[in-house]
């Protein structure tokens, strides 16, 4: 497969944000997620899992529900009866993935760019871009969520213009981050893991006080670093310095933790694409293992 370049992807990723804001029926993609009552489960996975952790937290923070982030195989393993609603975030709406949550009784949601005919579609409409790790088919919906959250254009377009240096070419990071900054961490894990450029681990900041230290004196790591004004961050902040090659700090710009954790999230994508160019990589085009392709049509039992 051709897969567009890298940064061909990011230098159109603002068009395809306001293709998509002037082409999507806003009315009826908000209308869709306003009905939504009761516990739900939010599912996707690769880039579609960044969505759907962002989906799960708007639900909770807008609506005051219950909403919880499960990949696709939880449904086959948990107790689903608590719940009322599944919503599968998938583009293409064809995978396993997706078809998981028709095999059971709850009332079915489809975040997509493609319809399906056994379930409510909530569409929006993209333009095509081929990229192994996903860029605009990830800031794409995440935008139209955080304009269902706050009906403010302007502060989409504000925050995608921002931007983020770094030297950093590292072959393992560290993430310190939490629930305020849960998407972003999403964001850089997923897409580190999936390019191939480094391993990368994620810390909860409190729980990394209890001995999560003990990788970090091992690893020779850089540590991105979701720097919030409170003690505990103050703490890490100055006790870290030596046990990291380098600290990236994307400190908090914006009160409202949802549009914040969106602001993250764009921020790591860029941070992602700053790693890239200095280790000479394309995470759009990528040089794919042959046994990737067999996992990833996988269809079967999970």
């Amino acid at each position: 497969m051709n897969y567009d370049k890298m940064n061909d992807c990011f230098a159109t990723l603002k068009d395809k944000v306001e293709y998509a804001i002037a082409n999507t029926d806003l009315d009826l993609f908000f209308r869709k997620l306003d009905e939504i009552e009761g516990p739900t489960l939010v599912c996707g996975v690769g880039g579609s899992s960044v969505v759907a952790s962002f989906l799960a937290k708007v639900l909770r923070e807008k609506k005051h529900i219950v909403s919880t982030f499960a990949f696709p195989r939880d449904l086959k393993y948990m107790d689903l009866t608590p719940y009322r609603n599944v919503i599968s975030v998938s583009y293409s709406g064809n995978n396993i993935g997706a078809e998981v949550m028709f095999q059971t009784d709850l009332k079915k949601y489809l975040l997509t760019g493609n319809e399906r005919d056994y379930c409510d579609n909530i569409v929006y409409h993209m333009i095509r871009e081929d990229s192994y790790v996903s860029i605009s088919a990830t800031i794409v919906p995440l935008s139209l969520i955080l304009l269902w959250y706050r009906n403010d254009p302007d502060i989409v377009r504000e925050i995608l213009n921002e931007e983020i240096r770094s030297d950093s070419d590292n072959s393992f990071y560290e993430v310190m981050s939490g629930y305020e900054t849960s998407t972003a961490s999403v964001m850089l894990e997923s897409s580190i893991t999936e390019s191939g450029m480094a391993a990368c681990v994620v810390h909860d900041k409190y729980n990394y006080c209890h001995g999560r230290i003990n990788l970090s004196r091992h690893s020779n790591a850089d540590l991105i670093f979701f720097r919030m004004d409170n003690e505990l961050d103050d703490l890490l902040y100055e006790n870290l310095k030596n046990h990291f090659r380098k600290i990236i700090t994307i400190s908090r710009k914006y009160e409202d933790d949802v549009i914040n954790d969106y602001y993250a999230t764009l921020i790591s994508l860029k941070l992602i694409r700053e790693i890239a160019n200095n280790k000479g990589t394309d995470i759009s085009d990528m040089k794919e293992l042959a046994d990737n392709d067999v996992f990833y049509r996988f269809n079967g039992e999970m």
